[in-house]
Protein backbone atom coordinates (compact mmCIF):
# COMPACT_ATOMS: atom_id res chain seq x y z
CA UNK A 1 0.00 0.00 0.00
CA UNK A 2 1.31 3.21 -0.45
CA UNK A 3 2.58 6.09 2.08
CA UNK A 4 -0.14 8.22 1.38
CA UNK A 5 -2.49 5.22 2.28
CA UNK A 6 -4.80 5.74 -0.86
CA UNK A 7 -5.43 2.61 -3.04
CA UNK A 8 -6.05 2.80 -6.84
CA UNK A 9 -9.88 2.62 -7.92
CA UNK A 10 -8.83 -0.77 -9.42
CA UNK A 11 -9.40 -2.32 -5.13
CA UNK A 12 -12.29 -0.37 -3.87
CA UNK A 13 -12.63 -3.40 -2.21
CA UNK A 14 -9.41 -1.65 -0.08
CA UNK A 15 -9.96 1.52 -0.90
CA UNK A 16 -10.55 2.72 2.26
CA UNK A 17 -8.75 0.41 4.84
CA UNK A 18 -6.06 2.40 5.72
CA UNK A 19 -8.45 4.78 7.51
CA UNK A 20 -9.21 1.78 9.72
CA UNK A 21 -5.43 1.81 11.01
CA UNK A 22 -5.83 5.72 11.95
CA UNK A 23 -7.00 4.94 15.39
CA UNK A 24 -3.56 3.15 16.82
CA UNK A 25 -2.07 7.16 16.08
CA UNK A 26 -3.47 8.22 19.53
CA UNK A 27 -0.93 5.55 21.20
CA UNK A 28 1.79 7.43 19.65
CA UNK A 29 0.76 11.06 18.52
CA UNK A 30 2.33 11.87 14.93
CA UNK A 31 3.16 8.25 14.26
CA UNK A 32 6.10 7.04 11.49
CA UNK A 33 4.43 8.00 8.43
CA UNK A 34 3.96 11.41 9.86
CA UNK A 35 7.87 11.97 10.84
CA UNK A 36 8.38 10.73 7.13
CA UNK A 37 7.32 13.83 5.49
CA UNK A 38 8.71 16.68 4.87
CA UNK A 39 6.94 20.09 4.48
CA UNK A 40 5.87 21.36 7.80
CA UNK A 41 2.94 22.99 6.15
CA UNK A 42 1.47 26.08 7.03
CA UNK A 43 -0.28 24.90 10.50
CA UNK A 44 0.20 27.23 13.77
CA UNK A 45 -0.94 26.04 17.21
CA UNK A 46 -2.07 28.05 20.72
CA UNK A 47 -2.92 26.87 23.76
CA UNK A 48 -5.37 29.22 25.51
CA UNK A 49 -6.28 27.30 28.95
CA UNK A 50 -7.85 24.10 28.10
CA UNK A 51 -8.34 24.63 24.71
CA UNK A 52 -5.48 24.17 22.05
CA UNK A 53 -5.75 26.40 19.06
CA UNK A 54 -4.43 25.44 15.84
CA UNK A 55 -5.01 27.72 13.00
CA UNK A 56 -4.06 27.23 8.81
CA UNK A 57 -1.84 30.29 8.85
CA UNK A 58 -1.45 31.08 4.83
CA UNK A 59 -3.67 34.51 4.18
CA UNK A 60 -1.81 35.50 1.06
CA UNK A 61 -4.06 32.53 -0.57
CA UNK A 62 -7.38 32.95 1.84
CA UNK A 63 -5.39 30.17 3.83
CA UNK A 64 -5.96 27.90 1.01
CA UNK A 65 -4.41 24.19 2.32
CA UNK A 66 -2.32 21.74 -0.13
CA UNK A 67 -0.81 18.40 1.02
CA UNK A 68 1.27 19.53 3.98
CA UNK A 69 -0.59 21.47 5.11
CA UNK A 70 -3.47 18.83 5.93
CA UNK A 71 -0.94 16.58 7.03
CA UNK A 72 0.09 19.28 9.53
CA UNK A 73 -3.18 19.85 10.81
CA UNK A 74 -3.69 15.59 10.91
CA UNK A 75 -0.52 15.52 13.11
CA UNK A 76 -1.41 18.72 15.14
CA UNK A 77 -4.84 17.27 16.00
CA UNK A 78 -3.43 14.05 17.19
CA UNK A 79 -0.89 15.57 19.54
CA UNK A 80 -4.00 17.94 21.03
CA UNK A 81 -5.88 15.45 21.82
CA UNK A 82 -2.87 13.10 23.46
CA UNK A 83 -1.94 15.89 25.89
CA UNK A 84 -3.78 15.38 29.16
CA UNK A 85 -3.90 19.21 29.60
CA UNK A 86 -6.39 19.93 26.64
CA UNK A 87 -10.21 19.89 26.71
CA UNK A 88 -11.08 20.82 23.46
CA UNK A 89 -9.22 21.28 20.02
CA UNK A 90 -10.27 24.16 17.94
CA UNK A 91 -9.83 24.95 14.38
CA UNK A 92 -9.23 28.44 12.91
CA UNK A 93 -7.91 30.53 10.44
CA UNK A 94 -5.73 33.40 10.21
CA UNK A 95 -6.22 37.10 9.08
CA UNK A 96 -10.10 37.17 9.37
CA UNK A 97 -10.81 33.97 7.10
CA UNK A 98 -11.20 29.93 7.90
CA UNK A 99 -10.03 28.63 5.18
CA UNK A 100 -10.91 28.31 1.17
CA UNK A 101 -10.11 24.77 0.24
CA UNK A 102 -7.17 23.32 -1.66
CA UNK A 103 -5.11 25.86 -3.20
CA UNK A 104 -6.05 25.59 -7.15
CA UNK A 105 -3.32 27.24 -8.52
CA UNK A 106 -1.20 24.31 -7.37
CA UNK A 107 -3.92 21.55 -7.33
CA UNK A 108 -5.36 22.51 -11.25
CA UNK A 109 -1.64 21.53 -12.56
CA UNK A 110 -0.90 18.63 -10.26
CA UNK A 111 -0.41 15.16 -12.29
CA UNK A 112 -2.75 12.37 -11.07
CA UNK A 113 -0.42 10.83 -8.11
CA UNK A 114 -0.32 13.99 -6.53
CA UNK A 115 -3.57 15.09 -6.51
CA UNK A 116 -4.11 11.60 -5.13
CA UNK A 117 -1.97 12.59 -2.37
CA UNK A 118 -4.43 15.70 -1.64
CA UNK A 119 -7.33 13.64 -1.11
CA UNK A 120 -5.60 10.96 0.67
CA UNK A 121 -4.49 14.08 3.70
CA UNK A 122 -8.32 15.07 3.31
CA UNK A 123 -9.84 11.68 4.51
CA UNK A 124 -6.86 10.73 6.86
CA UNK A 125 -7.64 14.44 8.20
CA UNK A 126 -11.74 13.42 8.55
CA UNK A 127 -10.92 10.15 9.83
CA UNK A 128 -8.67 11.40 12.61
CA UNK A 129 -11.15 14.07 13.60
CA UNK A 130 -13.69 10.89 13.60
CA UNK A 131 -11.58 8.88 16.07
CA UNK A 132 -10.24 12.27 18.79
CA UNK A 133 -10.70 11.34 22.09
CA UNK A 134 -11.18 15.20 22.53
CA UNK A 135 -14.21 16.93 20.86
CA UNK A 136 -13.32 19.57 17.94
CA UNK A 137 -14.61 22.43 17.24
CA UNK A 138 -14.28 25.12 14.25
CA UNK A 139 -14.51 29.26 14.39
CA UNK A 140 -15.66 29.97 11.37
CA UNK A 141 -14.92 33.73 9.79
CA UNK A 142 -14.56 35.01 6.72
CA UNK A 143 -14.37 32.38 4.40
CA UNK A 144 -15.15 28.76 4.55
CA UNK A 145 -14.89 27.43 0.82
CA UNK A 146 -14.91 24.18 -0.43
CA UNK A 147 -12.78 21.68 1.37
CA UNK A 148 -12.44 24.32 3.89
CA UNK A 149 -16.43 24.07 4.79
CA UNK A 150 -15.93 20.59 4.52
CA UNK A 151 -12.94 20.26 7.56
CA UNK A 152 -15.32 23.00 9.45
CA UNK A 153 -17.94 20.38 9.25
CA UNK A 154 -16.43 17.58 10.44
CA UNK A 155 -16.05 18.90 13.62
CA UNK A 156 -18.04 18.37 17.06
CA UNK A 157 -19.19 22.50 17.03
CA UNK A 158 -19.17 25.03 14.94
CA UNK A 159 -19.16 28.73 15.41
CA UNK A 160 -19.73 31.31 12.58
CA UNK A 161 -19.34 34.68 12.73
CA UNK A 162 -22.60 36.16 11.32
CA UNK A 163 -21.06 37.15 8.24
CA UNK A 164 -19.21 34.66 7.47
CA UNK A 165 -19.32 32.61 3.87
CA UNK A 166 -19.90 29.19 3.58
CA UNK A 167 -19.78 27.20 0.11
CA UNK A 168 -19.26 24.37 -1.92
CA UNK A 169 -18.14 25.45 -5.49
CA UNK A 170 -16.62 22.20 -6.26
CA UNK A 171 -19.71 20.96 -8.85
CA UNK A 172 -19.50 24.60 -11.17
CA UNK A 173 -15.67 23.32 -11.45
CA UNK A 174 -16.05 19.63 -12.32
CA UNK A 175 -14.91 18.61 -8.57
CA UNK A 176 -16.01 16.53 -6.20
CA UNK A 177 -16.80 17.20 -2.20
CA UNK A 178 -14.50 15.33 -0.05
CA UNK A 179 -13.75 14.67 3.65
CA UNK A 180 -16.52 12.67 4.24
CA UNK A 181 -18.81 15.97 3.82
CA UNK A 182 -21.12 13.93 1.70
CA UNK A 183 -22.57 12.59 4.87
CA UNK A 184 -21.80 15.62 7.43
CA UNK A 185 -23.84 18.00 4.51
CA UNK A 186 -27.03 15.89 4.32
CA UNK A 187 -26.56 15.15 8.56
CA UNK A 188 -26.24 18.66 9.62
CA UNK A 189 -29.05 20.08 7.07
CA UNK A 190 -31.17 17.72 5.32
CA UNK A 191 -30.54 16.24 1.93
CA UNK A 192 -32.85 19.29 0.32
CA UNK A 193 -30.47 22.18 1.28
CA UNK A 194 -27.38 20.26 1.41
CA UNK A 195 -28.40 19.36 -2.31
CA UNK A 196 -29.11 22.58 -2.95
CA UNK A 197 -25.57 24.12 -1.43
CA UNK A 198 -23.75 21.56 -3.03
CA UNK A 199 -25.57 20.64 -6.49
CA UNK A 200 -26.08 24.29 -7.56
CA UNK A 201 -22.54 25.28 -6.16
CA UNK A 202 -24.15 27.96 -3.87
CA UNK A 203 -22.02 30.14 -1.17
CA UNK A 204 -24.37 31.62 1.47
CA UNK A 205 -23.80 33.89 4.98
CA UNK A 206 -23.77 31.79 8.12
CA UNK A 207 -26.87 33.50 8.98
CA UNK A 208 -29.10 32.56 6.32
CA UNK A 209 -31.48 30.20 6.81
CA UNK A 210 -30.48 27.56 4.25
CA UNK A 211 -27.99 26.95 6.75
CA UNK A 212 -29.90 26.38 9.67
CA UNK A 213 -28.72 23.35 11.92
CA UNK A 214 -24.79 23.73 10.70
CA UNK A 215 -24.05 25.94 13.56
CA UNK A 216 -24.05 25.91 17.90
CA UNK A 217 -23.84 29.72 17.54
CA UNK A 218 -24.10 32.57 14.80
CA UNK A 219 -23.52 35.61 16.20
CA UNK A 220 -20.64 38.22 16.29
CA UNK A 221 -16.99 37.38 16.72
CA UNK A 222 -16.95 38.61 20.13
CA UNK A 223 -19.78 36.01 20.98
CA UNK A 224 -18.45 32.78 19.00
CA UNK A 225 -14.88 33.65 21.15
CA UNK A 226 -17.20 33.15 24.63
CA UNK A 227 -18.96 30.52 23.49
CA UNK A 228 -16.09 28.49 22.64
CA UNK A 229 -13.89 29.55 25.55
CA UNK A 230 -16.86 28.06 28.10
CA UNK A 231 -16.89 24.94 26.29
CA UNK A 232 -13.72 24.41 26.84
CA UNK A 233 -13.99 25.41 30.54
CA UNK A 234 -17.21 23.35 30.79
CA UNK A 235 -15.25 20.18 28.78
CA UNK A 236 -12.39 20.66 31.19
CA UNK A 237 -14.33 20.38 34.11
CA UNK A 238 -15.95 16.58 32.89
CA UNK A 239 -14.73 13.39 33.44
CA UNK A 240 -12.31 12.90 30.13
CA UNK A 241 -13.38 9.55 29.67
CA UNK A 242 -16.65 10.09 30.08
CA UNK A 243 -16.84 12.68 27.34
CA UNK A 244 -14.86 10.44 25.04
CA UNK A 245 -16.85 7.93 25.52
CA UNK A 246 -20.54 9.74 25.02
CA UNK A 247 -18.70 11.65 21.91
CA UNK A 248 -18.24 7.96 20.11
CA UNK A 249 -22.10 7.10 21.09
CA UNK A 250 -23.09 10.59 19.35
CA UNK A 251 -20.89 9.44 16.24
CA UNK A 252 -21.82 5.78 16.09
CA UNK A 253 -25.08 5.93 14.44
CA UNK A 254 -23.58 7.65 11.40
CA UNK A 255 -20.00 6.19 11.20
CA UNK A 256 -20.94 3.39 8.63
CA UNK A 257 -22.54 6.14 6.34
CA UNK A 258 -19.42 8.54 6.81
CA UNK A 259 -17.40 5.34 6.16
CA UNK A 260 -19.28 5.07 2.87
CA UNK A 261 -18.80 8.56 2.69
CA UNK A 262 -15.13 8.82 2.52
CA UNK A 263 -14.90 5.57 0.40
CA UNK A 264 -17.68 7.34 -2.27
CA UNK A 265 -15.79 10.47 -2.56
CA UNK A 266 -12.34 9.01 -3.23
CA UNK A 267 -13.65 7.20 -6.10
CA UNK A 268 -15.45 9.89 -7.60
CA UNK A 269 -12.91 12.71 -7.11
CA UNK A 270 -10.37 10.45 -8.62
CA UNK A 271 -12.46 9.92 -11.79
CA UNK A 272 -13.21 13.54 -11.84
CA UNK A 273 -10.30 15.86 -10.29
CA UNK A 274 -7.41 15.98 -13.04
CA UNK A 275 -10.26 15.95 -16.06
CA UNK A 276 -9.29 18.50 -18.71
CA UNK A 277 -12.55 20.20 -18.04
CA UNK A 278 -11.62 20.27 -14.36
CA UNK A 279 -7.87 21.70 -14.37
CA UNK A 280 -10.16 24.49 -16.79
CA UNK A 281 -12.16 25.45 -14.37
CA UNK A 282 -10.13 25.39 -11.61
CA UNK A 283 -7.77 27.67 -12.67
CA UNK A 284 -10.10 30.02 -14.12
CA UNK A 285 -11.42 30.44 -10.32
CA UNK A 286 -8.26 30.80 -9.12
CA UNK A 287 -7.76 33.62 -11.38
CA UNK A 288 -10.74 35.49 -10.14
CA UNK A 289 -13.39 34.15 -12.54
CA UNK A 290 -16.81 32.74 -10.61
CA UNK A 291 -16.85 29.56 -12.76
CA UNK A 292 -21.01 28.93 -12.12
CA UNK A 293 -20.72 29.83 -8.50
CA UNK A 294 -23.93 31.12 -7.42
CA UNK A 295 -24.66 33.36 -4.12
CA UNK A 296 -27.60 33.99 -1.68
CA UNK A 297 -29.05 37.42 -1.66
CA UNK A 298 -27.31 37.79 2.18
CA UNK A 299 -24.11 37.11 0.34
CA UNK A 300 -23.70 39.77 -2.59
Amino acid sequence: MPASGVVERELPDRSWAYALELPSAWRCAGGSSSQARGARGMIETESRGPARWIFIANPKVVNAVGTADLERLREEIVSAAADDAIALIVLAGRAGNFCSGDNLKESAVMDRAAFRSLIAAFQELAWAAENSPKPLAAFVEGYALGGGAEIALMCDFVVAERTATIGCPEVALSGMISNGSSAFLGQALGLARASQLVLLSERRRADDPLLAGAFNLVGSREECLKWLNGAADRLASSPPAAVHRARQALRAPGRQGRLAALTEELMQAMDLYGSPAYKQAASAFAHGARTGVTTSDSDR
